[in-house]
């Protein structure tokens, strides 16, 4: 007799969300955004940061932007940030 494994709502992961593979982001009002799950940034200027996440670009728009950290696992970005965008 096969035992059922059971899920927990835990398990499961929409569809919607696993097109995200393990990207994270923490926002700090509209000042500070910890990307994890980076591979690079595609574009950097006072306006606009883009990085490249494997599966998509994520994209922040705003005034003064500056790349205060980076490493292997993650970007951190400060400044006046308007708006964040996800290019698949």
């Amino acid at each position: 007799m096969t035992k059922k494994k059971q899920h927990r709502k835990e398990d499961f992961i929409p569809p919607y969300l696993a097109a995200f593979g393990a990207l994270h982001l923490e926002i700090s009002g509209n000042r500070e955004v910890i990307l994890e799950g980076g591979r690079g940034i595609v574009e950097y200027n006072d306006d606009s940061v883009k990085v490249n996440t494997g599966k998509m670009i994520v994209g922040f728009g705003g005034r003064g932007l500056t790349i205060k950290s980076m490493t292997d696992s993650s970007i951190v970005i400060q400044g006046f940030i308007t708006s964040i965008e996800f290019i698949m």
